[in-house]
């Protein structure tokens, strides 16, 4: 029922603003795709915040020519270096004006639906902070797989793995300012997102799941590396202080030690694996 579109929706939805952030580096490859993917959106009042983290490439050409085309859509600020995406996304909130913040990544493809279905389920059901959807996952040879998320994660969703899509949220702008953005901490980083959704949910808000793909999301297959442990522990940390603030001690004691088993697994097995997913 949430893709039913009123015929009056465009008209009393015209004035309610979404800006778009994105951290981006060295994303030459692939930023153009990003870009077109917002521009194709079939709602029209968004903008379009970029950060470049310090590109050594001609990503920031690329973002240069769009704003030039488009200087009332896009903006673009840079960092003086390398700083880090919990950095970057940070910077954009302060400069965000819109009632609604929406993610993307430089490497992924928002459907031209998306902002649209994502704005009309907030305004119709206020008693969600943010809402994400399913995903396609896709490489050089299209997309591979589709993956649900949980429709209406609980606590308890949060105890095997992140329940939503980082990049396919969109939050109420006075949400994430109440919680100070991301938390820009050595332990978070690579997690940043799922230490959000800790916090955000032992504030008592609750996010929501649209089941049908509103992103495609690029991971490529061929060039999958094993995830540092540095971040797994990472991870561990994060998991163990956002069960506590959640009241999901003490059986989320096994589930924050997830990550280490899982860095024990030898890479040639997860490749295998992977190649049958």
């Amino acid at each position: 029922m949430y893709f039913y579109v009123e015929n009056d929706f465009i008209e009393r939805m015209g004035k309610m603003e979404v800006d778009i952030i994105m951290g981006v580096f060295n994303e030459q490859k692939t930023i153009k795709r990003a870009i077109d993917s917002i521009l194709e959106q079939d709602y029209l009042q968004w903008k379009l915040l970029i950060c470049d983290d310090g590109s050594t490439d001609e990503t920031v050409s690329i973002i240069e020519n769009y704003v030039h085309s488009y200087p009332d859509k896009i903006v673009l600020y840079r960092n003086e270096r390398n700083r880090g995406l919990t950095y970057s996304l940070n910077r954009l909130l302060k400069y965000s004006t819109a009632r609604y913040i929406a993610r993307m990544d430089a490497d992924d493809y928002s459907v031209p639906s998306r902002i649209r279905v994502e704005l009309e389920f907030l305004e119709k059901n206020p008693q969600y902070a943010m809402v994400g959807s399913a995903i396609e996952k896709f490489d050089k040879n299209g997309v591979f797989a589709t993956v649900l998320f949980p429709e209406k994660p609980g606590r308890k969703s949060l105890l095997w793995n992140s329940p939503f899509a980082h990049p396919t949220i969109m939050i109420r702008r006075e949400v994430i300012l109440s919680l100070h953005g991301y938390r820009d901490l050595p332990k978070t980083k690579r997690c940043e997102d799922y230490d959000l959704w800790f916090r955000l949910y032992a504030r008592g808000f609750l996010g929501y799941n649209i089941q049908t793909p509103l992103l495609k999301y690029f991971e490529d297959r061929s060039s999958y590396k094993k995830r540092k442990y540095r971040y797994r522990i990472n991870e561990m940390r994060v998991r163990f202080e956002g069960y506590l603030h959640n009241h999901l001690m003490p059986i989320g004691l096994a589930y924050a030690i997830k990550p280490l088993l899982v860095g024990l697994i030898p890479y040639s097995v997860i490749q295998k694996f992977r190649r049958l997913k």
